[in-house]
């Protein structure tokens, strides 16, 4: 039983070197292919943390969640499909060793899908007195597709490049025989910070009179793509 195992590991061995090496054999060129587009986000996900410890008692957090509402509805926002609660903690720890006030809190997620939108929501919820707001994350609604279409043009430009190498040569570029995707990025850094530092001097507004025009950085979406091809 040990040799039969012992001589399939041999004849795998061989087949798996006797391929990489006929692979080697063959001529080829490795390249690269880069394509890049810029986007507008158009989804916008805003996290609110509302708790009573923020307000010392003033008000409840049921209290504090119906404010928020009453001003997003003021403001526009479906509250039934854009506002969504992510969780609820109670600090029953610290009540039953100390005995004190259990302490809640509630998060929620509000969608918005422009950047005056956003700005909106920011100054409403300071003035019903919620500042524990920041961005948590900027999407664009077609991004998957916008990122297939860069793959294809990073492809497109690969080839390019390849014919770019082998025309002076007098030769031609087979089939692709290898390809790589090496990294894609998508995304804004920094774009929670820069929200608000362009709010803190927008307070002074009304949320529902605030027309100032901001947009958001636009996201990038990439892709980087190595690929082989035969040569001819």
């Amino acid at each position: 039983m040990k040799k039969t195992f012992f001589l399939i590991a041999i004849l795998t061995s061989f087949i798996t070197f006797s391929q990489e090496k006929n692979f080697i054999d063959k001529p080829y060129l490795e390249v690269q292919g880069k394509a890049d587009t810029l986007v507008t986000p158009n989804r916008i996900y805003i996290d609110v943390l509302i708790s009573e410890k923020d307000v010392k008692g003033k008000k409840s957090v049921e209290e504090l969640e119906n404010d928020m509402l009453t001003k997003l509805k003021t403001l526009g926002i479906d509250v039934d499909k854009n506002v969504a609660m992510q969780d609820m903690m109670s600090n029953y720890k610290k009540f039953f060793l100390k005995q004190t006030d259990i302490q809640k809190s509630k998060s929620y997620s509000i969608l918005v899908f422009d950047a005056k939108t956003t700005a909106k929501v920011f100054i409403g919820l300071e003035e019903v007195g919620l500042s524990n707001v920041r961005i948590d994350k900027l999407e664009h609604s077609d991004e998957k597709k916008l990122q297939l279409l860069m793959n294809s043009k990073a492809i497109e430009n690969a080839k390019a490049n390849a014919v770019s190498f082998t025309k002076p040569l007098g030769q031609t570029v087979g089939k692709a025989i290898y390809i790589l995707q090496k990294n894609s990025f998508n995304g804004i850094p920094g774009a929670s910070s820069q929200i608000r530092l362009g709010l803190s001097s927008q307070l002074n507004y009304d949320a529902k009179d605030y027309n100032t025009n901001i947009e958001f950085e636009k996201i990038t979406i990439s892709s980087e793509i190595g690929v082989r091809f035969a040569l001819e």
